[in-house]
């Protein structure tokens, strides 16, 4: 089922609309992104703007970064985006209802790393590492996908902890 989506970047405000309703539901009111934040992160940082889409064009998931110059997601991060940075700050993985446990996250991770080494072939500033703030339940996901696990994050980002 994965296997017959469609992986790239989203190419559209379009596109980015139908990320938030997957945004809304996928994380808690006090951690969710508004559409305005979505826009904004893809009108800054379009090649860090990643998704899943069926054959007809549906969007089923999705990851959005932006870039900072900091080593690691800081609160200012997580809401600016700096052309020059060199860390991916990774915002939102959301996957829609219908398609989680089905290995799409994962995949999609590995696929935006992938994309984002394809885009620092060509880019006048390269992305060289994607950092996270994750809530511990997700961490083997993560893991699962390449990440690794640094420590506790300084950066509290909604009351769920």
């Amino acid at each position: 089922m994965v296997d017959s989506l469609v992986f790239r970047n989203l190419q559209s405000a379009a596109e980015v609309r139908q990320a938030w309703p997957l945004e809304a539901s996928g994380y808690p009111e006090d951690e969710a992104a508004s559409l305005d934040a979505l826009l904004y992160r893809f009108n800054a940082a379009p090649h860090l703007f990643f998704g899943a889409f069926t054959s007809s064009g549906d969007l089923v998931g999705y990851v959005v970064s932006t870039q900072t110059s900091a080593p690691l997601v800081t609160h200012e991060s997580m809401s600016t985006h700096d052309a020059q940075g060199t860390t991916g700050c990774v915002h939102s993985v959301c996957v829609a209802s219908a398609w989680q446990r089905k290995g799409l996250a994962t995949k999609l991770l590995r696929l935006y790393t992938e994309s984002v080494r394809e885009y620092n072939q060509r880019a006048e500033v390269a992305v060289n590492r994607l950092a996270l703030i994750s809530h511990k339940y997700l961490l083997p996901l993560y893991e699962k996908a390449g990440y690794r696990v640094l420590g506790v994050s300084d950066v509290v980002h909604g009351s769920e902890p």
